[in-house]
């Protein structure tokens, strides 16, 4: 019966880690989004320096080409209206 009881204790404990930890990100994440601090240095506090270490110590920017400069046809360059005017 104690291995039982072991086994429900460690499941439980590690149910209850995970809860915490989720929460955590939650709150980190949310100071980020708030003080808009994704790409600097420093996170805004303890629990979002946290949540950076438990997400990926780093956020690399994603490259965004120059919205005006289309090769293929964008969203951007359709013609709105339908009729096409020469």
């Amino acid at each position: 019966m104690t291995v039982l009881g072991v086994i429900t204790f460690a499941a439980a404990a590690g149910f209850g880690f995970s809860v915490v930890i989720t929460i955590i990100v939650i709150i980190g994440v949310r100071q980020e989004e708030r003080h808009m601090t994704f790409m600097r240095q420093h996170a805004p506090g303890a629990v979002a320096r946290l949540a950076r270490r438990i997400l990926g110590r780093y956020v690399l920017a994603a490259e965004r080409d120059d919205p005006g400069d289309c090769s293929a046809p964008c969203e951007h360059s359709r013609v709105r209206g339908g009729s096409d005017q020469n």
